[in-house]
């Protein structure tokens, strides 16, 4: 068995990566479907790489962040930072309808449970508000060829990153983020191909999906 380096901080892992044939560049997409002058929660904003972007756009930042170290670095970006685990926090300290959208970037694959995640945090997202979500595509095909040859062996990062404890097709992510009272009014793709929107479940690397807000 392959070993794997210690765990290293949220800091050292998540990080703003713009390059055009990086997974990470789903943030770039995050951050345009996001939009501008939005009230945001960004669920697991790590060191809050994201949430200074959003604040370019005039967006008020609320984060979460179980990492402690990682949340201090957020607070120089973020409005406000609600140090603690997601799936253990059973009340935000704002009101119902608060938020304009919810961030999940690179989160849901990190979650025990991350459906009641969703359905737990819906309360607190405006009747018209969006969900932006990005995870990896565990049927992407270089996966598929290693486990046509009997291999499945976690990684440092990307797809098999070591810390991910769910995995997600296209029709699985969908189906879990209508089942939870969202409708999905766009799915998007990152990938080094031209070919992704031909065959998104094969080629895409990672999935972004913005999701409406079903009252």
């Amino acid at each position: 068995m392959r070993m794997l380096s210690p765990r290293r901080s949220v800091s050292e892992r998540y990080k703003l990566d713009t390059s055009l044939f990086s997974r990470f560049w789903a943030h770039q997409k995050v951050i345009k479907y996001v939009g501008k002058n939005k009230k945001i929660l960004d669920v697991g904003c790590a060191t809050g790489y994201l949430a200074k972007e959003f604040k370019k756009n005039n967006c008020h930042v609320v984060g979460v962040e179980l990492d402690k170290g990682a949340a201090s670095v957020a607070e120089q970006y973020c409005d406000d930072v609600l140090f603690g685990d997601v799936e253990q926090i059973s009340k935000l300290p704002y009101p119902d309808g608060f938020f304009d959208v919810m961030v999940y970037s690179d989160v849901l694959e990190h979650l025990k449970r991350p459906d009641l995640v969703l359905l737990r945090l819906k309360k607190y997202l405006s009747k018209s508000g969006q969900l932006v979500v990005s995870v990896p595509n565990i049927a992407y095909i270089t996966i598929r060829l290693k486990l046509l040859f009997g291999i499945f062996e976690y990684e440092e990062k990307n797809i098999l990153d070591k810390t991910h404890l769910r995995f997600f097709t296209l029709n699985s992510i969908k189906r879990m983020i209508s089942e939870c009272g969202y409708r999905i009014i766009k799915i998007d793709y990152t990938g080094p191909t031209a070919m992704i929107k031909i065959l998104p479940r094969l080629l895409a690397m990672q999935f972004i999906i913005v999701a409406q807000n079903k009252v």
